[in-house]
């Protein structure tokens, strides 16, 4: 019967959108308009591949060997030319979301193209209708055409918008950290001064005659004073500023942080874009350890190296909490998770204007971000 159609029609975009759930990590929103644009392209497809069907098999009352080979070319077809199209999103690095708001108006725009393709089927007495058989397979394929351009329309405007919302958070992050190793710099030359002065006063008071209780007071300070000595020297200065600033940081919060590098073999990277990629993935390590209740697991490991032909910066650190990844992000517990996720977005961003690439593993409880970029590419630049 006519009116169990539309029944069967939901339970296909219904089939199509669990089969996407249990195959795809995505966000349902996300799923939904993968469906309804799934079943729209699926409709058009249908469309023209029986209207070229029908009509060159008009007047015969089975289908013949042509009819079958040509079915299967068009769908061959049409699923290469949408593969190709859809690959520009899929491999897009920066991750889209999709809202209510845009998957209802997605939705809309479904629900009207069929209706509005399939009235012909229904009744001739309207003024969207075809008197004839082929005008109502013209209207179903020209309407289900014009579903597909409006949705792939409404999704690159959807990704337009979210890339420069994301474009503009991201520098923001950017420069956020760059002002971080800015602000540090200016401190530590102040702390240096101190520390080499008080060195030297702390050495001239042991050379005079002192009593045990002095002697030990000036050991105390002197150890103390230790804990504001240089840590790290790779070679690079904005390399050495931003070790020495986690390092500070790590030894208030009982975190162990070692590091192995050639500071040098980063000459050829931008100040903003060091800042970018160490004091991101370094303040992501340190906020993982402190969700560690066991002080002496918090460990972070840092190494830059050269193999072969490419820079490899990997940064270690161990966790004992479960990873959450999804849609090509971590999921956070934190409150302001519409802004979290920048750093490792930021990244990847630093990484790729070096023609670089960014893995990441995760084993044995331990996290591991590899940065490999290509070295004598960037040193001729």
């Amino acid at each position: 019967p006519v009116w169990m159609w539309p029944i069967y029609i939901m339970l296909r975009i219904v089939f199509m959108y669990l089969l996407l759930y249990f195959v795809l990590d995505e966000k349902k929103t996300v799923l939904c308009y993968y469906a309804l644009k799934a079943f729209m392209i699926a409709e058009f497809i249908a469309s023209f591949e029986w209207q070229l069907v029908s009509f060159y098999n008009w007047g015969e009352s089975e289908l013949t060997v042509m009819d079958i080979l040509t079915a299967i070319v068009i769908y061959v077809l049409a699923a290469v030319v949408i593969y190709l199209i859809e690959r520009k999103w899929t491999n897009d690095p920066i991750s889209r979301e999709i809202s209510r708001q845009e998957v209802v108006i997605a939705a809309c725009v479904v629900m009207i193209t069929f209706i509005l393709s399939n009235i012909s089927f229904f009744t001739a007495n309207t003024p969207f209708s075809g008197s004839g058989i082929f005008d109502m397979f013209n209207i179903r394929t020209i309407f289900d055409l014009m579903g597909i351009i409006i949705l792939f329309a409404l999704q690159s405007r959807i990704s337009e918008i979210e890339m420069k919302v994301d474009m503009a958070v991201m520098d923001s992050a950017l420069r956020e950290q760059y002002m971080k190793y800015r602000n540090y710099q200016d401190n530590i030359e102040l702390v240096n001064m101190k520390y080499h002065d008080l060195k030297h006063q702390l050495e001239d008071l042991k050379n005079q005659t002192i009593s045990d209780k002095q002697s030990i007071l000036i050991n105390n300070i002197e150890s103390e004073l230790e804990a504001y000595s240089p840590q790290f020297d790779t070679g690079n200065q904005v390399l050495d500023a931003l070790l020495d600033s986690r390092q500070s940081i790590c030894r208030k919060k009982q975190i162990v942080i070692t590091a192995v590098m050639d500071g040098q073999l980063l000459d050829f990277m931008h100040v903003a874009d060091i800042c970018a990629i160490f004091g991101n993935a370094l303040d992501n390590a340190i906020e993982c350890e402190l969700k560690i209740p066991d002080k002496e697991k918090r460990l972070i490991h840092v190494s830059v190296s050269k193999q072969k032909n490419f820079l490899l910066l990997r940064f270690e650190n161990y966790y004992d909490t479960e990873l959450n990844y999804q849609g090509g992000a971590f999921i956070t517990t934190k409150r302001d998770k519409e802004f979290h996720g920048y750093g490792l977005k930021s990244i990847r961003y630093t990484v790729n204007k070096y023609d670089g690439a960014v893995s990441i593993d995760t084993k044995e409880n331990w996290f591991d971000l590899k940065i490999l970029i290509p070295v004598s590419e960037n040193v001729q630049k």
